[in-house]
């Protein structure tokens, strides 16, 4: 005989699930911003002379 399944159940563990998925995409996506924002920044610094030398060298060292 087959159990029963509880949909309620399964319904609240797959909103966690998602809620879960979201929360890590959302990170990603903050980090990638943030790193792509330092990297405009030191772009900037070398236009206006503060830094010196590979600027792209010295972000992804």
């Amino acid at each position: 005989m087959q159990d029963l399944i509880d949909i309620a159940d399964v319904t609240e563990r797959l909103k966690q699930t998602l809620r879960q998925i979201e929360k890590m995409l959302g990170d990603d996506s903050t980090t990638e911003e943030r790193r792509q924002a330092d990297y405009i920044d030191m772009l900037r610094r070398k236009a206006s002379g503060e830094v010196n030398g590979n600027v792209t060298a010295q972000f992804f060292s």
